[in-house]
C-alpha cells in the first residue's frame, strides 16, 4: 500500500542517527463490507501487503514485510495499528523475527535492539495479533514492547512467542539478555502485565522456579471468559510432555495461556489449537489460518 504524509506518533520515538530504523503505522476503518486499511505510513524497511480478506464478513488480513529479515545491534521497530470503530484485523508476519547477536561490537551495550509494538482497539473492533516466534541469537540485546489498548467492548486475541538460541544449528544463548514488557488496557485501565527479563547468565535459566532450561516461551492474551469444563477440554488438546507444559488461567475478564518448553513446533501448534478453540466463542467465526503460514 503506497505510504501516506501523516504524522507518526510511533515513528516519533525513534532516533535518526542510525540506519535500519523502521516503523509503520497502520489505520483501519469499517467500509461497507470490509474493514479497510485506509493509511499505511511508514519510515524504513517495514511494510505491508496489500491486505487481504479470506472472509465473508470481510475481516483484514495484513501480513508485516521486514525485508531484512532480523535486527543487528541499534536496530529499532515501531509497529503502530489503530483499529477504528466496528473493524476486524488480523496481523502477522510471514516467518520469526531474529534479534542477532552482538559479540565483538564495539560499544553494544548502549545500542539494544528494540521492538515496540501498540495497538490501540476501537469501540465494537477485533485486533487479532499473531505474530510468528522471535528468535534470540546468543549474545543479543534485545527489548520488545506490546502495549495493547483496548476500548469497553473491543476484542482481543494476540501472542507472544519468544525462542531462545538457535537450537536447530546447534547455537544456545549462552549470554546476552530479552527484556520482554507485555501491557493491556481497558479503557485506560491496566488489566494485564508480564514483564520479564531473560538473562543468559542469570539462575532463573535453569532453575526449577524458573525456564528450567526450556528455550520456548510463549504468552496468549484473549478477552473471554472460559468456563472450567472449557479450560479442562483445551488441556485435554493440548501437547504436553516432559519437556514441555502449559498453564491456562482466567483472570477476570481475560483468558490467559503461557507455554514453556522447548518445542518451537509444540507451542505454535499449541497456541493455533487455542485461537482455533475460542475464535468461534469471541467472534462467532471459525479460526481462518493467514495462508502465508502455509508457505
Amino acid at each position: 500500500m503506497k505510504a501516506h504524509a501523516r504524522s507518526s506518533t510511533v515513528a516519533e520515538n525513534i532516533p535518526p542517527h542510525r540506519e535500519w530504523l523502521a516503523s509503520i503505522d497502520l489505520r483501519y476503518q469499517n467500509r461497507p463490507g470490509k474493514s479497510a486499511l485506509i493509511t499505511a505510513t511508514h519510515t524504513g524497511p517495514l511494510r505491508v501487503q496489500r491486505p487481504f480478506y479470506p472472509e465473508k464478513d470481510g475481516t483484514c488480513h495484513t501480513y508485516l514485510l521486514h525485508p531484512p529479515g532480523g535486527m543487528a545491534v541499534g536496530d529499532r521497530l515501531a509497529i503502530g495499528a489503530t483499529l477504528e470503530a466496528n473493524t476486524s484485523v488480523l496481523i502477522t508476519t510471514p516467518s520469526a523475527g531474529k534479534m542477532y547477536g552482538t559479540k565483538g561490537v564495539k560499544n553494544a551495550a548502549s545500542m539494544p535492539q528494540v521492538q515496540d509494538v501498540q495497538l490501540t482497539c476501537g469501540e465494537g473492533s477485533m485486533c487479532e495479533w499473531l505474530p510468528q516466534e522471535t528468535i534470540i541469537f546468543d549474545a543479543a540485546q534485545a527489548k520488545i514492547d506490546t502495549k495493547i489498548e483496548l476500548a469497553d467492548d473491543a476484542k482481543f486475541i494476540g501472542w507472544d512467542i519468544i525462542r531462545l538460541g538457535r537450537v536447530a544449528s546447534g547455537e544456545h544463548f549462552s549470554s546476552g539478555y530479552c527484556h520482554q514488557n507485555l501491557r493491556c488496557y481497558r479503557d485506560g485501565k491496566l488489566i494485564f502485565r508480564e514483564l520479564n527479563l531473560l538473562e543468559a547468565s542469570s539462575k532463573m535459566m535453569g532453575s526449577k522456579w524458573g525456564l528450567r532450561n526450556a528455550n520456548t516461551l510463549a504468552t496468549m492474551l484473549c478477552t473471554l471468559e472460559l468456563d472450567r469444563d472449557q479450560v479442562d477440554r483445551l488441556y485435554e488438546l493440548l501437547t504436553v510432555d516432559e519437556n514441555s507444559a502449559w498453564g491456562l488461567t482466567q483472570k477476570g475478564s481475560l483468558f490467559i495461556a503461557r507455554y514453556l518448553g522447548t518445542s518451537i513446533l509444540d507451542c505454535r501448534a499449541g497456541l493455533q489449537t487455542i485461537w482455533h478453540f475460542v475464535r468461534p466463542l469471541m467472534a462467532g467465526k471459525k479460526a481462518c489460518d493467514p495462508r502465508i503460514w502455509n508457505t
